[in-house]
């Protein structure tokens, strides 16, 4: 049963269906007006303004890319957010070869997002930590009504003005650092009412926004890189944040941290690198388990159990579970990675089975972004790539090169401005036509 089923309890299929239509219309009302509230042109969270990852643009024409401009902000694995016009991303300043290298510190970077000139700069110290990758700051900032937050690879917690770059309030989440996590703090803050959740420990930090105080914490240290994602409110009936930890997948409360639903699944290995958000689709919710594969989980009442688990979905490398997927029409597509050069290239799984339709091995490892029938690929080389998709296939119709270094961030298009960013510190903003 998914959860339409469940929210309108006993009655007809005929019925069960109607209220459904209903409660999908009721959402694309509610994520439309928000789009409007903040503006058609911003992307202000990691997971963009709807917090699914999917552009704005209604559709895909573009023959060519143009640069428009670039910047240099530091090495860095996150990726960019947009907001009222000002771009914000972060960097780090130190080299892998540095003998001392408590001196290193990290930025937030604040650029105008039509020319790349600086607004503003915040810093402070932190290692580069480059661990399995160029190292820098793996959180992508959020933005929230005129503020900026972000959280370090160490767990410094911060609260700016977006406008001025001027420290609101700090705080830290350095007590949940886990030796072996090679990415560090990677999850971007997720904000609901006044509450910005933090994905670190076992069960998520809470704090104030405005204030940085404590509202609750986790009780242990626990691997966790995939960003909050807030689910829709009729879904249980009142606000609710999913959490993907390398141990557990969990459904809370972003008031009190207590649960709202559970998952009785139980891992039988960790999972490395749990860094793909939930995402949910025709009601249902879809985890990618690093180490085990993509499921797919259906909710009855306030539980969820497990539907299916893919191993066809498995990556080859678990340490590279953490890009995006897009969905279309009943296709789950993504870029896998496996040990040396085995195992990469685009994958298509069936949604509803979770069967493998479709694998090409012409692709890199990288993100996606999906825009109708057209898909738009960032390649780990910095290739920028698009094409059309078919059924189960994709057509490529454009390749250029349009950065040097490693593209594991994920690139964000708003109108016809597309972003992008390498780990050494380059910021590319191009114009499609």
């Amino acid at each position: 049963m998914n959860w339409s089923e469940a929210i309108v309890g006993a009655g007809s299929r005929r019925r069960s269906k109607s209220c459904f239509e209903v409660w999908i219309a009721a959402i694309c009302l509610v994520m439309s007006l928000s789009v409007a509230a903040s503006g058609a042109e911003d992307w202000p969270h990691y997971l963009g303004p709807n917090f699914d990852l999917k552009p704005g643009v209604k559709e895909f024409t573009a023959k060519s890319a143009t640069k428009v401009w670039d910047a240099k902000v530091g090495t860095g694995m996150c990726s960019v957010t947009i907001a009222d016009g000002l771009l914000y991303t972060m960097g780090n300043d130190g080299k892998k070869e540095d003998k001392d290298k408590s001196k290193a510190k990290d930025s937030v970077y604040c650029l105008d997002a039509r020319t790349g000139q600086e607004k503003w700069t915040f810093d402070y110290q932190c290692v580069l930590k480059p661990n399995l990758h160029p190292g820098g700051p793996s959180s992508t900032p959020t933005i929230h009504q005129g503020k900026v937050y972000t959280i370090s690879k160490e767990g410094h917690i911060f609260c700016l003005d977006a406008k001025t770059g001027e420290k609101i309030w700090e705080a830290s989440a350095e007590q949940y650092q886990v030796r072996k996590a090679w990415w560090g703090f990677a999850a971007s803050p997720t904000i609901i009412d006044d509450v910005a959740i933090y994905n670190a420990g076992d069960r998520g930090l809470a704090l104030n926004k405005n204030t940085g105080d404590v509202l609750w914490r986790s009780e242990q240290n626990v691997v966790a890189y995939a960003t909050p994602k807030p689910l829709p409110a009729a879904m249980f009936g009142r606000p609710a944040v999913a959490l993907l930890t390398n141990r557990e997948f969990l459904v809370l409360d972003p008031a009190t941290g207590k649960s709202v639903a559970t998952y009785k699944k139980t891992w039988q290995e960790k999972s490395n690198c749990n860094g793909t958000t939930p995402y949910i689709y025709r009601g249902r919710m879809y985890l990618v388990h690093s180490a085990h594969g993509l499921s797919r989980l259906s909710l009855d009442g306030n539980e969820f159990t497990q539907d299916w688990l893919s191993e066809d979905a498995k990556f080859p490398n678990e340490w590279f579970a953490f890009n995006t997927h897009v969905i279309r029409e009943g296709n789950i597509y993504f870029l896998t990675k496996g040990r040396g050069s085995t195992g990469m290239g685009l994958i298509c799984i069936d949604a509803e089975t979770g069967k493998r339709k479709s694998f090409d091995d012409k692709y890199d490892f990288g993100n996606l972004l999906g825009v109708g029938d057209k898909l738009i690929i960032l390649s780990e080389k910095g290739e920028l790539i698009w094409g059309d998709l078919g059924k189960a296939s994709f057509k490529e119709t454009h390749r250029q090169k349009i950065l040097e270094g490693l593209c594991w961030s994920k690139p964000v298009l708003l109108g016809d401005l597309l972003y992008a960013r390498d780990a050494e510190g380059t910021v590319v903003c191009l114009e499609l036509k």
